[in-house]
C-alpha cells in the first residue's frame, strides 16, 4: 500500500467532485513534520475548491516513531469492513512501513503494533511519546473546552467578562498558544466565519486578561519601533521598557541590535555610575546572550529550510512532496526559494532553475486550490490576456461573477496601489500599479455582465 494515495471526493456541501491526496503511512524519523500535521489536524485535510468547506478525511493510518519504539495503526470506525479484512489491511500497512526500513531497525515491537479506533486516543498516545503527561493532556483539554465555551460569547464583551471572572490564571501562554493554533487551523481550511469569531475572541481576551494585557504591551512595544531611526533612540526605547517589552523588541528587531547599537549602549554604560551602571551592564549582558541564541536558532532554521528545499527539488513527485510539507512553506522558505532561483538564473544553471521553478509552480498550485472560488477566479482573470482573453473567460464563467468578486477586485486594486507607492528609499512599484490598472479594466468588463 503506497504512503500517499489520491482519492476522489464529492463535497457534501455543494456536490463538487475533486481529488485530494490521503497519507496512510507516517514515519516521523523520515518526515518529522508530519507528526505536527497530524496533531494539528492538518493531515489528510480535504477542502472543496468551490465552496471551501471540508475537514479531515478519516482513513486507515500507520504511525511509526523509531526513537520511541512506537508503532500504531489507526483504523477509523467509519471504514466498515470485516475483521479479517481489517487485519489484512493492518498487515499491509505495517509491512509497507517495514519495507522502508533497514533490516537492523525492524525490531520486535513491529510484531505487535498498538491499534486505535479513536483518533483522539491515537493523538494522546503520540503526545505521550513526546514526553507529555496525562496531566498535561487533561489540562490542555480543559483549556480547549474553555475556548469552545468562550467562542459562543466572542462578540459579547460583557458576557466574556462574566465568563472569565475568577479564572484569570487559566489565560496563560498555553491558552493563547492553543487559541492561536485554533485560529491558524480555521485559516488553513478557509473557514472565514470561524476565523472572524476566533480573531474577535483573541482580541477581546488581550484586553480582558492579565496575560493578554502583557502580550498587548509587548505588541505595542514592537509597534513603537516604527518611530525609531537611530541606535541611540533604540537604546532609549529598550532601557525604558520592562523585561517582557525589551525581549519582544529584541525578537522583532534583531537586525537592529548590531555593532552600532551595542556601541551606543556601551557609551551609555561608561557615562553612568553606581546602581544605574550595574543595571545597564546587566541589560547589555542579557541582550548579548539573547542575540546569540536568536542567531543560533536562525542558523538552524535556515539549514532546516535549505534541507527541505533540497528534498522538494529532488523529489520524483514534487506535487505530493509540496502537499506533504505545505505547513512548513513559510516566508523564510519562499525567500530562500526566490534567492536560489535568482542565483541559478545568474549562473546559467538552466537545469537547476527548471527544478526550482517546478517547485514554485507546484506550491502556487497547491495554495490556489485552498483559495476561495472568487480569489481563484480573479487570479485566472489576471493570468488571461487582456482584453480578449479576459472577456472570453468572463463570459465562460459569468455565473461566478458576483458582487463579491467585484468588491474583491476593488480591494485588491486598492492594496496594489498602496504597495506601489514609493517606499523609504524612493523606489516605486510599477508592477503593482499595472496590476491595479488591470484589475480595474477587468472589473469594467465584468460590470457589463452583471
Amino acid at each position: 500500500m503506497p504512503e500517499t494515495q489520491v482519492v476522489r471526493i464529492q463535497c457534501p456541501n455543494c456536490g463538487t467532485q475533486y481529488e485530494t491526496p490521503i497519507r496512510t503511512v507516517i514515519d516521523v524519523g523520515q518526515n518529522p513534520q508530519l507528526r505536527q500535521a497530524l496533531l494539528s489536524g492538518q493531515l489528510n485535510l480535504a477542502i472543496c475548491p468551490k465552496c471551501n468547506q471540508g475537514g479531515v478525511i478519516e482513513a486507515p493510518l500507520v504511525y511509526h516513531d523509531a526513537q520511541a519504539e512506537f508503532l500504531a495503526v489507526y483504523f477509523p470506525p467509519q471504514v466498515q469492513i470485516t475483521e479479517m479484512e481489517r487485519q489484512r489491511m493492518i498487515g499491509d500497512l505495517t509491512q509497507e512501513m517495514m519495507r522502508n526500513l533497514p533490516p537492523d531497525q525492524r525490531k520486535g515491537y513491529f510484531l505487535n503494533p498498538r491499534q486505535f479506533i479513536n483518533r483522539q486516543n491515537l493523538l494522546d498516545a503520540v503526545l505521550g511519546t513526546m514526553g507529555i503527561s496525562q496531566e498535561e493532556l487533561d489540562r490542555q483539554r480543559k483549556k480547549l473546552k474553555l475556548i469552545d465555551q468562550l467562542l459562543v460569547m466572542a462578540d459579547d464583551r460583557k458576557g466574556l467578562e462574566m465568563m472569565i471572572k475568577g479564572q484569570d490564571a487559566q489565560f496563560d501562554y498555553e491558552f493563547f498558544a492553543l487559541l492561536s493554533s485554533r485560529l491558524q487551523q480555521a485559516e488553513g481550511i478557509g473557514d472565514q466565519k470561524s476565523v472572524e469569531r476566533t480573531g474577535m475572541l483573541y482580541d477581546n481576551l488581550l484586553q480582558l486578561t492579565t496575560y493578554g494585557k502583557r502580550v498587548a504591551r509587548q505588541q505595542a512595544a514592537v509597534e513603537s519601533l516604527r518611530e525609531i531611526s537611530t541606535p541611540e533612540q533604540l537604546v532609549d526605547r529598550i532601557l525604558a521598557a520592562d523585561a517582557d517589552e525589551a525581549n519582544a523588541i529584541a525578537f522583532a528587531a534583531r537586525p537592529l541590535l548590531d555593532y552600532a547599537f551595542f556601541q551606543a549602549l556601551t557609551e551609555r554604560i561608561e557615562s553612568s555610575q553606581g546602581a544605574e551602571r550595574d543595571r545597564l551592564t546587566k541589560v547589555r549582558e542579557h541582550l548579548l546572550d539573547l542575540t546569540q541564541k536568536l542567531d543560533a536558532a536562525a542558523e538552524a532554521r535556515v539549514k532546516q529550510t535549505t534541507d527541505l528545499l533540497q528534498e522538494l527539488i529532488n523529489s520524483p513527485s514534487p506535487r505530493s512532496a509540496v502537499r506533504d510539507h505545505i505547513g512548513e512553506l513559510d516566508e523564510t522558505f519562499m525567500v530562500l526559494l526566490s534567492l536560489n532561483m535568482q542565483n541559478a538564473e545568474r549562473q546559467g544553471r538552466k537545469d537547476v532553475l527548471q527544478r526550482l521553478m517546478m517547485v514554485y509552480d507546484e506550491i502556487m498550485a497547491v495554495l490556489e486550490e485552498s483559495m476561495p472560488p472568487e480569489v481563484q477566479l480573479v487570479n485566472d482573470l489576471l493570468r488571461a490576456p487582456y482584453p480578449d482573453g479576459t472577456r472570453a473567460l468572463l463570459r465562460e464563467r459569468q455565473a461566478e461573477v458576483t458582487p463579491e468578486v467585484l468588491d474583491l477586485m476593488d480591494r485588491l486594486a486598492e492594496e496594489a496601489v498602496a504597495s506601489a507607492e514609493p517606499d523609504v528609499e524612493g523606489m516605486e512599484g510599477p508592477d503593482r500599479a499595472e496590476v491595479a490598472k488591470r484589475l480595474r479594466d477587468i472589473k469594467a468588463q465584468a460590470m457589463l455582465l452583471v
